[in-house]
């Protein structure tokens, strides 16, 4: 009768073991901020960036399943937007280089990431690094700065939104979707600097052709300016062949002569358009991330006619933001 009370308390002891062995193989997961540094949203390009994941799972000295399926879970919307403010820069998060198969989750019924890892031969915990990748949404020139400064958005992923769920088994790895673990979270943020930038290109301002400079002479162009949203800009005018922002002149081509004119912000021409030096002024705007065009308003006032021939001089505008 001893005997088989023995035998009774060696398999207790054994059911006992079996489940503190159980218990104590566990999975975790580590993750990466992905940055992807600065975006220029005139630019119009799309943004890559890449992250990591570090799976470990550990196992007791005994195990009945050697192998473990995790599976990292993104349950989050798309598109993903990070935010500053109440600005938002959209981008999605992948599993794969080539930004064709979504990171998703099973709650959504998309796909998670899944990692398979095997016990050692020689030790109780194996780990296996993944990784994930980012690609900011091309064409988003609306896309504010703060502050004439560069701006950071971000989203930052927690709780039932990062969940991972796994299993340890002997033959045959199972699906994510019939996986019953406790989730377990593993927090990481996505994170953008938008930067202030401008384009800028003019067109020729032409004068014409006359015989005599007994009366003025106006003439228009533009100077097209792409910036940043939120961007405050301004741009100047240099002084061309003669240095001087508010005396210009145009030299004769060959020598021999100047035409005297002046470049305005105004159709009054009662503001000399130059650098902010010498009583001129600079055109000052905002960006608003799409074209924006300024006029040249340009006069060549009377004066004695020089020699005939064609007279030029070039203008450099620059933009400051």
């Amino acid at each position: 009768m001893s005997k088989c009370n023995g035998w009774r308390l060696l398999l207790a002891s054994l059911l006992l073991l079996i489940g503190q062995m159980a218990h104590a193989q566990t999975c975790s997961a580590t993750i990466t901020t992905i940055n992807f540094g600065n975006v220029n949203p005139i630019s119009g390009a799309a943004v890559s960036a890449s992250g990591s994941i570090t799976v470990t799972c550990n196992w007791t000295i005994i195990s009945l399943a050697p192998n473990a399926q995790v599976c990292l879970n993104l349950n989050a919307a798309a598109p993903l937007s990070m935010t500053n403010g109440s600005n938002a820069l959209q981008y999605g998060l992948y599993q794969d280089a080539a930004d064709s198969i979504a990171w998703g989750s099973t709650t959504a019924g998309t796909t998670p990431i899944s990692v398979t890892l095997a016990k050692p031969l020689i030790g109780t915990s194996a780990n296996q690094t993944v990784s994930f990748y980012g690609l900011i949404a091309a064409n988003q020139p609306l896309v504010p700065t703060v502050g004439d400064s560069s701006t950071v958005y971000s989203e930052a992923f927690s709780g039932a939104q990062t969940v991972l769920n796994y299993e340890y088994y002997l033959l045959g790895p199972p699906g994510c979707s019939t996986i019953t673990t406790p989730a377990t979270a593993f927090p990481f943020t996505a994170t953008a600097t938008v930067v202030n930038d401008c384009l800028i290109s003019a067109s020729n301002l032409n004068f014409g052709t006359t015989g005599l400079l007994s009366s003025g002479i106006n003439a228009t162009t533009s100077i097209s300016v792409t910036c940043t949203n939120n961007d405050a800009f301004r741009i100047a005018l240099n002084g061309g062949s003669s240095s001087n922002v508010s005396a210009r002149t145009m030299p004769r081509q060959g020598g021999g002569g100047t035409v005297s004119y002046q470049l305005y912000l105004d159709a009054a021409h009662s503001t000399p358009w130059g650098d902010g030096t010498a009583g001129t002024s600079m055109y000052t705007a905002t960006g608003t991330g799409s074209s924006q065009t300024a006029t040249v308003y340009g006069r060549v006032p009377a004066q004695t006619t020089p020699a005939p021939g064609n007279y030029s001089d070039t203008i450099t505008a620059t933009v400051a933001f």
